[in-house]
């Protein structure tokens, strides 16, 4: 939109268009919160607003994990409870191997970005140089953990660097489903809300599943949480979504034979979870075939 000459009053009159909208931002935020919406604690808002401000989400990053199933309740216009809790914030990135439409400019510092941070973020090397890390953990807060993940696309398993981005990723497998059909979302705090892509709520209770069915033998405890995440959405979704839902799960089996596996896992979990959830048998049905 052109607006005038680039000069100093219209920059001026920009700059106090920008510093208005923060405000009516802020109190739009504080409204919500107070009807009930669900926040995010000033730790990780400033993490997410950081990488906001700095265009992670417009050249394509996704925020995933918990922090994403919180914002798709406020999304839908529920609280989750317990079930929102983490330490962790997930971001995924469809990394290199997928196409974005991003500008041909388009250069994001994202691991400075985190390390400007007054938490003092560093990478965490674990059994890999520090180098090849896509992990940052907290020096204040140990438990408070970033991961960039993106598509095990092929073989690749191991950490790459973005360029654009500015940081490493971690292939992961079965992200790449998160990254199509993407929704965006406000992340709410009180210190203020900020808009984030995030996973379709059909796909991202499905993916649950998956992911469900892989961590059961190595962390039982996640495990159950993904599962209980799942069974909350495709619960609520079944009711004035069901289409979409029958329409992403047919997309999930006709990935091929590793997908439809942990596919009936994840259904068997939710059968024992909640017998009677909207949908189960139509989903298990099609899992069988």
């Amino acid at each position: 939109m052109f607006v005038g000459p680039d000069d100093e009053k219209v920059r001026a009159l920009v700059e106090k268009s920008r510093s208005r909208e923060g405000r009516n931002l802020e109190t739009l935020a504080k409204a919500a919160i107070t009807l009930g919406c669900s926040t995010t604690t000033p730790a990780h808002f400033r993490i997410i607003r950081r990488l906001g401000e700095i265009g992670f989400f417009r050249a394509g990053g996704v925020l995933v994990g918990t922090h994403a199933f919180l914002a798709v309740g406020n999304l839908l216009g529920v609280a989750w409870g317990e079930l929102s809790r983490t330490q962790d914030i997930d971001f995924a990135h469809a990394g290199n191997d997928i196409s974005l439409a991003l500008p041909a400019s388009l250069h994001i510092e994202t691991r400075s970005a985190l390390e400007s941070l007054e938490s003092g973020f560093l990478p965490v090397p674990g059994f890999r140089p520090r180098g090849e890390t896509a992990t940052f953990t907290s020096k204040i807060d140990k438990t408070l953990r970033v991961d960039f993940l993106a598509p095990a696309v092929g073989a690749r398993r191991k950490v790459f660097r973005h360029d654009d981005l500015g940081v490493n990723l971690q292939p992961l497998a079965f992200i790449e489903y998160l990254l199509e059909d993407v929704d965006q979302a406000a992340v709410l705090s009180a210190l203020g809300t900020v808009l984030v892509n995030i996973p379709d709520p059909a796909r991202y209770a499905l993916h649950k599943l998956l992911v469900y069915a892989d961590r059961l033998g190595r962390n039982p405890l996640k495990a159950n949480k993904d599962l209980r995440q799942a069974a909350a959405v495709i619960e609520l979704l079944g009711e004035f979504r069901r289409d979409a839902v029958l329409r992403h799960w047919q997309d999930l089996l006709d990935r091929g034979p590793g997908w439809r596996s942990r596919a009936r896992k994840g259904i068997a979990g939710l059968k024992s979870l909640s017998p009677g959830l909207p949908l189960l048998s139509e989903l298990a049905s099609r899992a069988a075939r």
